[in-house]
């Protein structure tokens, strides 16, 4: 998704009234089901000159370069730490939560965590655990390591692996009477001096990482079987098939499974799965390489799964119709109709309720037309396709779409590129180009804003021009935000090379308050920490994205509207960079879906806020 999609159900009729560009909003086209055939482009339009960019000739005075400190609270861990307690069933105690082997709890200092299930010819099988370290491998000799949490030891040897080292293995009961056991290899024997029956809490030693005869470091299991041997450290198939579990996601997961708030928690295993959006309020569509997924908002549960091509790279819902239309890098695109509202539709549930082959190629974008529909984004093409599978038109020399929004019955958006621009498009109509500006674009009350870079502007009512309300230090590219406040006010994540601010500013570009969330930020770097706002009822959420060296941390605030204060009521977080792909979803006023290190989590922020203040939180 190249921006984040607002849908407006704002007052904005004023504005798009007096927009008579070449082309008016019109109404939405009527729905046909059958499959066309392969259209044949109309002949493209030509860009519509537009007005130039026009600065109010009194602004707002610039920020001062660092705004004052935000308030930051929110311990989420320390309220769920516990002395193991001997009881019936488990005589070492419950686990609380679950650290990491080495540098706990948050590892981030220590290297490892990815290679879980990876197949190594060497030892003719996939790889049962995961490979921690420290710097270099040649450094981690000696290394103390850590038990993960509140355990009784079933197994302990200096040399469980013989010449391969020391191992240990721990069994973990949790509240709900569950077990786990964590195996930890290739320890210098010397230092393993625990033994069967001996109690270990979170933290305590296990021992330290010896000199095998390969390169050093420390084998970490997680698995539900052998508590009294070592086990053979690879398995010929999927070892998720065979009782072992990926460790640091399992830990990663077990924290956040025990957050106040959170609902229900999936993870969604070995293919990288991506959210489309909300299908309605029971249902969000997710995808992966294969397949289509309909999630049952309640529970996680998978409601159905649709095949798709492996070239399929782009999705976009049409609500209004319960269909999922897809794209490939080949110019096809498909409108598929939903298993459980297979009723509905005129085909079975799983052949789709058109098709249409476009002389395009390239990696594509779909955007949800207005009425119905979709529009196609590929090497600076624009194809615009009614809700029956027909070629409306087509556009040529397009800037790639930045973020854009569905205003009444027009889709505007924002282009980037040396041709920035705002367009505007009425379903059946070809797209229109307005002011030239590109950014984030904004509804609030009856007005239409786009932050960009340099500050906040306000569109004028025919969208040509544009007014520099609040002028701002460069920001760096794409670590940016704005919503509108539920009072017709605005709020921006700004990120610039002295400062990560949120600020707070009336529908008239007049200053609120400013705020530097640098306190909050887990990275070294602001520009290692990406934001991004989220509201949902009558608050705003400001999620955290920090991109660490060796593990990305996901956290979330409530923002005090009144004062910027940030509440922390979330953390997640993944060692795996390859799934550095987080975005957050609001539902309805309560529930919000976060996406991290490839589990989706569905927290009720009002659950979450209340626990996170207990007394000061009012409705």
């Amino acid at each position: 998704m190249p921006g984040k999609m607002s849908f407006g159900h704002w007052l904005f009729a004023a504005a798009l009234a007096v927009l008579i560009l070449t082309a008016s909003c019109g109404r939405p086209t009527p729905e046909v089901t059958r499959i066309p055939p392969t259209a044949t482009p109309s002949p493209s339009s030509s860009p519509t000159p537009t007005a130039t960019l026009t600065p109010s000739p009194t602004v707002t005075p610039t920020p001062t370069p660092t705004a004052p400190p935000a308030a930051v609270s929110g311990d989420l861990r320390t309220a769920r730490l516990s002395v193991p307690v001997p009881q019936r069933g488990a005589p070492c105690g419950m686990v609380d939560l679950l650290d990491f082997p080495l540098d706990p709890p948050g590892a981030e200092r220590a290297r490892g965590g990815t290679d879980f299930g990876t197949f190594r010819a060497r030892y003719r099988g996939n790889h049962a655990g995961e490979d921690w370290g420290w710097g270099v491998r040649s450094a981690s000799a000696g290394t103390p390591v850590f038990s993960i949490g509140h355990g009784q030891v079933t197994y302990a040897q200096p040399y469980g692996w013989g010449g391969d080292g020391g191992t240990v293995v721990v069994r973990h009961m949790f509240s709900d009477g569950s077990t786990i056991l964590s195996f930890y290899g290739h320890l210098d024997p010397p230092s393993v001096s625990l033994r069967a029956g001996d109690c270990v809490a979170r933290g305590d030693p296990i021992g330290q990482i010896g000199r095998p005869p390969f390169p050093t470091h420390l084998h970490f299991e997680i698995r539900s079987h052998m508590p009294d041997m070592p086990g053979p450290g690879y398995w010929s198939v999927d070892p998720s098939l065979a009782g072992w579990q990926p460790p640091s996601v399992y830990i990663w997961n077990n924290r956040v499974a025990g957050l106040p708030g959170v609902q229900w928690l999936q993870f969604f295993a070995a293919r990288s799965r991506k959210g489309v959006g909300l299908l309605n309020q029971d249902t969000f569509v997710a995808r992966d390489d294969k397949q289509l997924f309909g999630i049952n908002v309640s529970n996680g549960s998978v409601r159905w799964n649709l095949p798709i091509s492996e070239t399929v790279s782009a999705a976009a819902i049409d609500a209004g119709r319960a269909v999922v239309y897809t794209s490939d890098l080949l110019g096809r695109i498909r409108a598929l109709g939903l298993p459980h509202l297979a009723s509905l539709a005129p085909k079975p549930a799983t052949a789709p309720l058109w098709e249409i082959q476009l002389d395009a190629t390239g990696l594509p974008t779909l955007i949800p037309l207005p009425g119905g529909g979709v529009a196609l984004y590929t090497s600076r093409q624009l194809f615009g396709i009614s809700a029956s599978g027909e070629l409306l038109w087509k556009q040529d020399s397009v800037a790639y779409p930045l973020n854009w929004i569905l205003a009444q019955d027009c889709l505007i958006f924002t282009s980037s590129g040396a041709d920035t621009s705002i367009w505007v498009i009425a379903q059946a109509k070809p797209p229109v180009q307005a002011a030239r500006i590109d950014g984030r674009l904004v509804a609030s009350g009856d007005q239409l804003f786009v932050y960009n870079p340099t500050g906040l502007y306000r569109l004028s009512p025919d969208l040509r021009s544009v007014t520099l309300l609040y002028p701002l230090p460069r920001a760096y590219t794409d670590l940016d935000d704005a919503v509108a406040l539920p009072d017709d006010g605005l709020l921006l994540a700004h990120v610039d090379p002295a400062d990560a601010r949120l600020i707070a500013l009336n529908a008239d570009g007049t200053l609120r308050w400013q705020r530097s969330y640098v306190p909050a930020i887990r990275a070294q770097s602001v520009a290692q920490a990406r934001p991004r706002l989220v509201t949902t009822g009558s608050r705003v959420y400001l999620l955290l994205q920090n991109n660490l060296s060796t593990s990305s941390i996901t956290d979330i605030f409530s923002v005090g509207l009144d004062d910027g204060a940030l509440t922390r009521i979330f953390t997640g977080g993944t060692r795996n960079l390859a799934q550095e792909d987080v975005w957050a979803l609001a539902v309805d006023g309560d529930l919000v879906l976060v996406n991290y290190g490839g589990s989706v989590v569905a927290l009720n922020v009002r659950s979450a806020l209340k626990a996170a203040q207990p007394i000061d939180w009012r409705e």
